[in-house]
């Protein structure tokens, strides 16, 4: 208790990811160091502390609070004001208030802390070698809930009840396991077991014995994780990852692989500390890295990319696992391609049947599917490409109250996003909507989220695209309001959410392919932004797109168009024999002929197909199996040393600005039929799109006095294209700004719908 005499009292409000993370229990202690009195207490939303006693106390607990904030914890907004002592005497936890619940009380999913990573290796700790182990630092969370507000007996950890000991750890204040929901031990926890390719229990007394021998041999396993099934190989046998490929129906995609620890992922990717401190991080998501040269994956893992996605154990089995089977394992979701991962045990055995050659299960429920989040490395922090585990749900904060609407996403990387107060909730990874089991995943997801928010829609907002599902599906999402908005504005206004941003800034938005105002498709867009107005201010030079998908599946279809309109039908052809060797001279012609009568064809602006093209051209990709292979490949090709620049030129009409491509199309030909390195014309297209990117930001930069640069799109995944642009703008001494809490590809676009609709409502529109 605080001396009496001359008192202070200090109260704390603290939002972002600070419930069921330890932050009670951690402010108690600190409180208690420094002798002060008061009381700490969840509310929807927030945590809010109230100490009082002298000033140099209140003094010392505000440097321990910023110091020994729990590692997994994510403030996102801090508010501190002094207020009159009431005089209090003792420091308390306050029970949870519920009234007005909503999704922030629960956390995301949180990897193993290295407390619970100490006692699982400990052979004297009664949690020695147990894959449940967890506490308020670590463990699930999102994936374990069926409804609020979040405790046990609203999650799957219902069916177990606790015993004597973890009963006492969950009722201490001075506990890390205090009012850790999923708090368990081998008494009275959660338990593995092994079924054979049919189903066929197997009786052991070692599950994960039994799982890493068949791991040794060079089986499929597929493995129960916190979010969903995982399919497990031996990723260093080359014979096993491509016996996973073609049981999953998984082509040329590449895998991510998941290491025993640090060192070892050190011998496959070259890691900086930053990557380190990512990857070791409570999110633990897939980290892309570049491959190191002599790494012991087989070469089926990447599939010649230049890149390897990395991760590392996130929960105890995974530990055990790793350890178990002491080499690096392919680590993908459990599913056949494109569908949503499988949760329960029976579904597995089901859908996973012909891929998988062994089960190892629990039985502890999954209740939230939920996929591992990628993301890479930009600067020294993270940037997303997929938010997923570790992250959802998670709210990015606004900068204002708004009223309740919803952003529906788009059709690829699928993903929604509530608007409620101020506070945005975007939706674990979805999948590709074209996927029937997809769509009904979209919809029960946001059946759940409406539900846990307890959302009052005033408005949804969806794509102008008039086939996607999530356009379908406004009209059928429980609100008479339905708004439209542009693909490549939803890019925008999403990072306008995220940063906050309100002043004038030139946007780039550069990405495959989205449903424009003027009916054409665009793709590659520059935009004037003034506050919450995003106009369209220039784009690249349109082309025409032969065959729409198709195209995106044979991106040499897409290059011969751009070299039919650089030089003429007679020159593209003979172009065509000797930078695409084995399509047929039929082929070409008939394509060539579609193009002439404009069957099948439409225009577009779109960055994405020219990189398809470029990649085509450099003899890359000519065919691709997966979306954004044919960039990838070139990308990853793309030569260390400055190369040169193709040319470019500008073109104005009635205050739209053009970004041409021919000069750099033709020079790419020219090179490649020269027999220029591939790796040499990569460098050379790169730069020259930075280039031009650069040139057009400054020319509208110029006409509207911006000085900020929004940077959005999936094109901007590219990490060569966007560190070249990132230099480029600070030589120029503009100001960028890209993602960080949500991804640049489609699977941010529901949070720049759900900010559009939300300004709209709040302004009366």
């Amino acid at each position: 208790m605080a001396e009496r005499g001359a008192r202070s009292a200090l109260e704390i409000t603290v939002r972002g990811v600070v419930q069921g993370v330890g932050f009670r229990p951690f402010v108690h202690r600190i409180a208690t160091r420094c002798g002060l009195d008061g009381w700490v207490a969840n509310t929807p939303g927030s945590v809010v502390v109230r100490v009082e006693g002298p000033r140099a106390a209140i003094a010392r607990f505000r440097s321990l609070f910023r110091g020994e904030i729990p590692a997994a914890a994510r403030v996102t907004r801090l508010l501190s004001r002094m207020v009159p002592p009431s005089g209090a005497a003792g420091f308390r936890i306050l029970p949870s208030r519920t009234e007005g619940i909503a999704l922030s009380t629960i956390p995301p999913d949180i990897a193993t802390c290295p407390e619970c990573a100490a006692e699982l290796s400990d052979p004297k700790d009664r949690r020695h070698l147990y894959p449940f182990t967890n506490c308020t630092q670590c463990g699930p969370r999102f994936t374990i809930v069926s409804s609020l507000p979040y405790d046990r007996e609203r999650t799957s950890m219902a069916a177990f009840p606790m015993c004597p000991a973890c009963r006492a750890e969950y009722g201490d204040p001075l506990d890390r396991r205090f009012h850790a929901e999923p708090n368990a031990c081998p008494a009275c926890g959660p338990r593995l077991s092994v079924r054979g390719p049919d189903g066929t229990v197997l009786t052991t007394a070692d599950p994960i014995g039994a799982a890493s021998e068949a791991l040794a041999s060079g089986k499929v396993v597929a493995v129960r994780g916190m979010g969903g099934f995982q399919l497990a190989v031996d990723a260093t046998r080359d014979d096993a990852v491509r016996a996973l490929r073609e049981r999953k129906g998984r082509e040329e995609k590449p895998f991510a692989v998941m290491f025993p620890d640090i060192a070892s992922a050190r011998t496959a990717a070259r890691l900086s500390g930053a990557d380190e401190a990512i990857l070791a991080g409570p999110e633990a998501p897939i980290l892309l890295a570049p491959s190191r040269a002599g790494s012991p994956l087989a070469r089926s893992v990447c599939m010649g990319l230049s890149d390897v996605g990395v991760l590392l154990p996130n929960s105890p089995l995974h530990r055990l696992l790793l350890g178990r089977a002491g080499r690096p394992l392919v680590m993908t979701s459990g599913n056949a391609t494109d569908e949503p991962i499988a949760i329960g045990n029976t579904e597995a055995l089901t859908r996973l049947r012909g891929i998988a050659d062994l089960f190892l299960l629990h039985d502890r429920e999954v209740v939230q599917r939920t996929d591992d989040s990628v993301v890479r490395r930009v600067g020294r922090a993270t940037y997303p490409i997929r938010r997923a585990r570790g992250f959802v749900p998670a709210p990015v904060l606004l900068p204002r109250v708004f009223p309740d609407v919803a952003g529906l996403g788009g059709d690829l990387k699928g993903a929604f996003c509530f608007v409620r107060n101020d506070a945005a909730f975007l939706s674990q990874h979805l999948g590709d909507l074209a996927n029937p089991l997809a769509r009904e995943f979209y919809e029960e997801a946001f059946r759940f989220f409406r539900t846990f928010l307890d959302s009052g829609l005033r408005a949804v907002c969806h794509d102008l695209h008039p086939a996607y599902f999530t356009t379908g599906f406004a009209e059928r999402a429980g609100c008479g309001r339905r708004i439209g908005l542009q693909h490549h504005k939803a890019h925008v206004y999403s990072l306008l959410a995220e940063t906050g941003f309100a002043g004038k800034a030139v946007a780039v938005a550069f990405d495959g392919t989205g449903y424009g105002e003027d009916g054409t498709v665009w793709g590659g867009e520059f935009f004037s932004v003034d506050g919450a107005e995003v106009t369209r201010a220039g784009h690249l030079a349109r082309f025409p797109l032969p065959g729409g998908d198709a195209a995106v599946r044979a991106p040499w279809r897409t290059a011969l168009s751009m070299l039919r309109e650089v030089s003429g039908r007679g020159e593209a052809e003979n172009a065509a024999e000797r930078l695409f060797p084995g399509i047929p001279p039929g082929t070409v012609r008939l394509l060539l002929d579609a193009l002439d009568r404009g069957l099948n064809v439409v225009p577009t602006s779109s960055a994405g197909r020219l990189f398809d093209a470029a990649s085509a051209i450099c003899g890359l990709c000519r065919h691709a199996t997966f979306e954004g292979q044919a960039p990838m490949l070139l990308t990853g090709a793309a030569g260390k040393a400055p190369a040169g620049t193709y040319p470019f030129s500008f073109s104005t009409d009635r205050g739209m600005l053009a970004v041409h491509w021919n000069g750099m199309i033709g020079g790419m030909a020219s090179d490649a039929m020269k027999r220029v390195p591939p790796g040499t014309i990569s460098r050379r297209f790169h730069d020259t799109m930075a280039a031009a990117v650069l040139e057009a930001v400054s020319r509208i930069s110029e006409s509207t006095g911006a000085r900020s640069v929004l940077l959005t799109g999936g094109v901007f995944q590219n990490a060569v294209l966007l560190a070249a642009v990132l230099r480029g703008l600070r030589r120029m001494r503009l100001v960028p700004l890209i993602h960080r809490r949500v991804p640049p590809n489609d699977g941010g676009i529901s949070l720049g719908q759900a900010y559009y609709a939300a300004q709209r409502v709040a302004g009366g529109e």
